[in-house]
């Protein structure tokens, strides 16, 4: 069994809830040009954003190692909750959350409840896991930066 991580990431985004739902969907759609977050892809994405539906997600970690999870979305409620169940190299759950925080404010939480499959995360995660949690704080900020400069930008 792998290592388990318990992850909450907290974003307060100058932009009404409304484009910053638009922003996180807009991320796995297949019509999309390009990836906004750093090291992150959807190589696989869902047919539509609905329950049951499912996608890949890829990372590239700071750290050189990529990892690859398939997404079962288990929860859509549009501008309020995206979730999913996660299988391959992460096993477990993950949660988006959007809170007004006042008109043009909002309040995304990201919640990933996870454990790692991969043998060498495994193998090394006495001496790696403090690693391994900064290499996912990286991810989080780099794609907190990158919506923030798309909500300046896009309209």
């Amino acid at each position: 069994m792998g290592r388990a991580y318990r992850f909450v990431t907290r974003w307060e985004l100058p932009a009404p809830r409304e484009r910053c739902w638009v922003e996180l969907v807009r991320f796995a759609d297949p019509g999309a040009a390009e990836s906004w977050w750093p090291g992150v892809s959807v190589p696989v994405p869902p047919a539509r954003l609905a329950p049951g539906e499912r996608l890949v997600l890829a990372v590239r970690s700071p750290l050189g190692y990529q990892l690859r999870t398939r997404l079962r979305l288990t929860e859509v409620d549009p501008l309020h909750t995206l979730a999913a169940e996660s299988a391959g190299d992460l096993r477990g759950a993950g949660r988006i959350e959007l809170a007004s925080l006042g008109p043009d404010r909002t309040a995304v939480v990201f919640h990933w409840n996870v454990s790692t499959e991969k043998s060498w995360m495994n193998a090394t995660a006495s001496m790696l896991h403090a690693a391994f949690v900064w290499a996912h704080r990286v991810v989080m900020a780099r794609g907190e930066q990158a919506l923030r400069a798309r909500l300046r930008t896009r309209t």
